[in-house]
């Protein structure tokens, strides 16, 4: 091939690659982002595995002026199988929302249903449809968030296509970074990036996006400790970028596996309170 013909044929490339090219570079980032997906999933189930949690914590709510509310939670969570999870929460101060709680039955292949209980109303009210998106108790996390964050990795090719975006580090730490974009869930969000840990395979951030890819919400997870063999973060920060402000999360205490029975994720519990 003469130098002329040569030129010629890197310029075609050059002008028909971004409509030709895609299809197979689609492909394989599908394929690797499924694959990291796997090896996560592997390790939640083999060496990392647990079947209930207990979590106290105390939260910041920051608004875009800088003013501070706080709160305090303890957070209960049962595996199921088909990788089903039930949990409650609990506020346990300040006196104002002492006993508010809310009960989540997620199903990452199927419907998931949330409760909330309001001690000064003494009734449970089912969350669905447009509530979901609502803001839970004040806090920049919605009821949707709470599930799209504790099931995220178990979802399928039938809930959310997932595809690699590129690798990048993440406040030092080397990620593979993957784009979620939900199908068969019924999730406002049109996209969600993760930030996977290329080494230790567990989430370091999220972002919540539209389908154009502009972010509604970050959210950075860090300060993780080993307990047992399980990687748990002790630090979150959710952040609302249309808003300003941001809710910041401390964990004082995480216990794995203390034997959680069914009775304590039930309607009745959630009126029976802490």
């Amino acid at each position: 091939m003469t130098n002329k013909a040569l030129s010629l044929h890197w310029w075609l490339l050059m002008i028909l690659g971004p409509a030709c090219l895609p299809i197979a570079t689609l492909a394989e980032d599908v394929d690797r982002a499924r694959a990291i997906v796997e090896a996560a999933r592997r390790l939640a189930d083999g060496e990392r595995r647990w079947n209930d949690r207990t979590q106290e914590l105390k939260l910041k709510i920051i608004d875009r002026r800088g003013g501070e509310r706080s709160r305090a939670l303890v957070i209960k969570i049962k595996k199921y199988e088909d990788d089903r999870t039930r949990s409650i929460v609990f506020f346990s101060a300040p006196e104002d929302v002492r006993g508010v709680g809310m009960l989540q039955w997620a199903d990452p292949k199927g419907k998931d249903e949330q409760w909330l209980y309001l001690p000064e109303l003494g009734k449970i009210r089912q969350i669905s449809g447009a509530a979901k998106r609502e803001s839970f108790v004040g806090t920049d996390f919605s009821y949707e968030d709470l599930a799209v964050i504790t099931q995220i990795l178990d979802w399928e090719d039938t809930e959310a296509r997932v595809a690699f975006i590129r690798d990048e580090e993440h406040e030092g730490n080397p990620c593979h970074v993957l784009e979620f974009t939900p199908t068969g869930k019924d999730i406002s969000y049109g996209k969600i990036r993760t930030w996977i840990d290329a080494k230790e395979l567990f989430v370091r951030k999220y972002e919540m996006a539209n389908k154009e890819g502009q972010t509604f919400k970050t959210l950075i997870l860090n300060d993780f400790r080993l307990i047992r063999s399980i990687p748990t973060p002790f630090h979150m920060e959710m952040r609302n970028e249309s808003s300003g402000s941001r809710t910041v999360v401390d964990f004082t205490k995480v216990t794995y596996d203390s034997g959680l029975t069914d009775d304590e994720f039930t309607q009745r519990a959630l009126e029976r309170g802490l």
